[in-house]
């Protein structure tokens, strides 16, 4: 009798694990498919072979973004609870989240995911859930991790962000299908920081900068030519608090809302660039703190930002251009880059 159960047992083990093999296979033959704009970390296991870990803009939920039956006061985060985050399309056939709720939805395209606690995942805590879809490794052949970190890029040079492509099920489970790079890279510097902060000497009168000043670039990193967009003002860049602050700082300035300058195509061939000087010290680039434009250097601690590229709402034609948007590394207003 015991060896009759000790072999159903096995079968029956072999029939889950072929069951989800075909659960898999057939989500990646006919599901819809989509790219998802990540950054590789830890490209190497030495226990599981080559693999890239992957880090998702969709794996990042701000409260805000949550739907009122997730985020009601006094709720409580809990982990390993299933979530649906509804999906957008954001340009380049990248998607990105439009929303996260308990309940799935009726209609649209959406992934199935868990909550994670934050040091899971290698980030800090804030005003943020953190969530995984089951996508988050992505196994590659034996030495095409390192190549895959190289071709990344490092946190001093251009970085190319790796755009991944998954299928996913109606249920919103999604599989890997495989992976391309970004056609557009950028890159930041720290062109002048403050003054260290000290709390015992006096504040820095107004001629003295409390934010630094960044260089932002944007390279062609595809083989054809490429367009991006930019108006006065640099309205094509914008300040965005990080995913994981506890608060969200809205721009003060109206510079860029409502009538804008025309936006100007600029044409990039092949490794060439484009690049904006930003003073972030300037009105322009000031936040609403306590109702009142302050500079990022008046923030209380070390809060974090990220500038953004965006296409103008009303881009030139051309049929080049890159659409869509892409935020920079993460930077506090000392002008340190994380």
């Amino acid at each position: 009798m015991s060896r009759r159960w000790l072999i159903f047992a096995i079968a029956a083990q072999l029939l889950v694990l072929a069951w989800m093999g075909a659960e898999r296979e057939w989500i990646f033959r006919t599901g819809h498919v989509a790219h998802l704009r990540t950054a590789p970390i830890d490209p190497r296991d030495l226990f599981r072979g080559d693999f890239v870990r992957l880090r998702y803009d969709v794996n990042s939920v701000r409260r805000e973004h949550l739907d009122a039956a997730m985020a009601p006061p006094g709720r409580e985060r809990k982990r390993h609870e299933v979530v649906y985050t509804r999906l957008q399309p954001a340009g380049e056939g990248v998607y990105e989240a439009a929303g996260t709720s308990l309940a799935r939805p009726a209609e649209g395209l959406f992934l199935r995911g868990r909550t994670e606690d934050s040091w899971r995942m290698g980030w800090r805590g804030g005003g943020h859930f953190l969530v995984k879809y089951g996508i988050e490794q992505l196994f590659v052949e034996q030495g095409a991790g390192l190549a895959i970190e190289k071709r990344r890029g490092t946190r001093d040079a251009l970085q190319v962000p790796m755009e991944v492509e998954v299928a996913i099920a109606r249920s919103g489970t999604a599989v890997i299908r495989g992976y391309r790079w970004s056609r557009l890279g950028m890159k930041l510097e720290v062109l002048r920081r403050p003054a260290p902060r000290n709390r015992n000497a006096p504040s820095p009168g107004p001629e003295q900068p409390r934010s630094p000043k960044l260089r932002v670039t944007l390279a062609n990193a595809s083989d054809a030519q490429l367009s991006v967009a930019d108006a006065g003002e640099h309205c094509a860049f914008q300040l965005v608090t990080v995913d994981w602050a506890a608060q969200a700082y809205a721009p003060a300035s109206q510079a860029c809302a409502g009538e804008q300058p025309a936006a100007r195509s600029i044409a990039l061939a092949p490794g060439e660039t484009y690049s904006a000087e930003l003073d972030l010290s300037e009105p322009r680039w000031h936040v609403l703190a306590g109702g009142k434009p302050v500079e990022i250097g008046a923030l209380p601690g070390l809060i974090q930002f990220r500038i953004e590229y965006r296409t103008p709402a009303a881009p030139p034609v051309q049929s080049s251009l890159w659409r869509g948007r892409m935020a920079s590394q993460a930077f506090n207003a000392s002008g340190v880059i994380d």
